[in-house]
């Protein structure tokens, strides 16, 4: 049965809708340092244009391979970058002008949250919510995870418009269902998910590190020790029952114990929060690069696809959805849905040719996408890059995904280019030594596409 079914009355896939525009992001200013110079950076722009989609028949004047060499030059070959893959694609024509080693399977790190993000909204639909149920058979209260990564404790913010659903109502809805002064035993299922807690290669360092939690299909507050914390606990599904015990008892009810469980198959549903829809959930993830996000959207993907909601589900149901759509997987191998696992490989191509389906609106549904890429200057992981002379005119002309880990830079997307022409592009750089340097390497790369015209 399908995942959506299984969860009992969420909605099928959402109807999918074509965004022929994505607004332009309102300036934020810059949120760290610039490095020392003589004067200030002028404030971070608004992104330069509204973002044009699908871009079939644009009339913007067309850069030349050439042009793209020419302006690029040594950058495109620079040792910085190690082990490196670099194509630019103009989309409108479907045109490669630049392909530097661009089948190369190499550690894609966070730039791999595309391929996660189109498999999430091709197989759930970008209208769907992820329930958080409760049921009550007996004198046992089940708590059902769904798969949000998104429920917070006890700060709700509206659903509708992107927030996130609460424990703490949860809570009020089951005492409401209940009464007060009454006794109960709580059973958290979190059976959704399946197979180990920690992704193929992670670090077991992780959770206390801050990097990710322990994947579950029931979590609070990404599985945080305490709101705000960075360190994450071992038994997310636990840590949230916790949670809702503590607001069980508030309201007048009598929990007498907590454990892990299946919920019954005749349990009565007490009560239920959803969260935001998949697009959100998606534009979040991408924005921030938020891993626990992905690894959550990954699993669910595995459940939807195979019946499976694991790493490995996840992995093999996103390169089915992916190569279904015609994009060529050669040389791709997919251990987890965040990227954080050095045994991920994908090609520069892959990127681009998922990148360039989006812009053309050959898929409707994953139009979201764009939205959720970070603004150079302005937005998410790219807020704080793009803050020298020489990469200021990218701030709000480039849009993309970062990647990073321990000798691994990417950064993939797409920019607006001096005569308004939409170009993608994919960087991929492994056995990096100097990190930042490699990051403005690749930055720099972006402002010549912004700044060149390229004919």
């Amino acid at each position: 049965m399908a995942l959506l079914r299984r969860l009992a009355g969420l909605p099928a896939k959402g109807t999918r809708v074509r965004a022929r525009w994505i607004s332009a992001v309102c300036a934020l200013g810059l949120l760290w340092p610039v490095s020392a110079q003589a004067d200030p950076l002028p404030p971070v722009p608004a992104p330069a244009v509204a973002v044009p989609l699908p871009v079939v028949g644009s009339t913007a004047p067309a850069p030349t391979a050439s042009g793209v060499v020419e302006a690029l030059g040594p950058l495109a070959r620079s040792k910085v970058l190690g082990s490196s893959s670099i194509v630019v694609v103009d989309p409108a024509t479907e045109t490669t002008l630049l392909d530097r080693r661009g089948a190369q399977p190499l550690i894609p790190a966070s730039t791999q949250k595309i391929l996660t993000a189109v498999a999430a909204l091709e197989a759930l639909g970008p209208s769907a919510r992820l329930a958080t149920i409760a049921y009550r058979e007996g004198q046992r209260v089940y708590v059902r995870g769904g798969g949000d990564p998104t429920l917070r404790r006890g700060k709700s913010t509206d659903p509708d418009s992107g927030g996130a659903a609460s424990m703490r109502e949860l809570a009020r809805q089951i005492s409401v269902s209940l009464g007060t002064d009454t006794t109960v035993r709580l059973v958290f299922d979190d059976s959704l998910f399946t197979g180990p807690k920690l992704g193929p290669g992670w670090k077991r360092s992780f959770p206390q590190a801050g990097v990710a939690a322990p994947v579950s299909a029931l979590v609070v507050d990404d599985g945080r020790v305490r709101p705000g914390a960075r360190s994450r606990v071992s038994d997310p599904s636990r840590e949230a029952a916790k949670v809702l015990a503590g607001y069980l008892r508030g309201f007048g009810i009598s929990v007498k114990s907590v454990r892990r469980g299946i919920t019954p198959a005749n349990a009565e549903e007490l009560a239920r929060v959803e969260s935001a829809p998949i697009s959100a959930i998606v534009q979040r993830m991408l924005t921030d690069s938020d891993n626990n996000y992905a690894e959550a959207l990954g699993h669910l993907v595995g459940e939807e696809v195979l019946g499976e909601g694991s790493f490995t589900g996840g992995a093999r149901a996103t390169e089915k959805i992916v190569g279904e759509a015609g994009i060529d997987l050669t040389g791709v191998e997919l251990a987890d849905a965040s990227g954080l696992s050095p045994r991920n490989r994908l090609a520069a191509t892959t990127l681009t040719d998922v990148l360039t389906v989006i812009a053309r609106g050959e898929e409707p549904a994953w139009a979201p996408v764009a939205a959720g890429l970070p603004v150079a200057g302005v937005t998410g992981t790219l807020a704080d890059r793009f803050d020298t002379r020489a990469t200021q005119a990218g701030r709000g002309s480039v849009f993309a995904k970062t990647g990073t880990l321990t000798g691994v830079g990417s950064l993939a997307g797409w920019v607006i280019d001096r005569d308004q022409r939409l170009l993608v592009f994919a960087i991929v750089g492994n056995d990096v030594r100097r990190g930042l340097r490699a990051r403005d390497t690749m930055d720099r790369i972006a402002v010549r596409l912004v700044e060149c015209g390229c004919r």
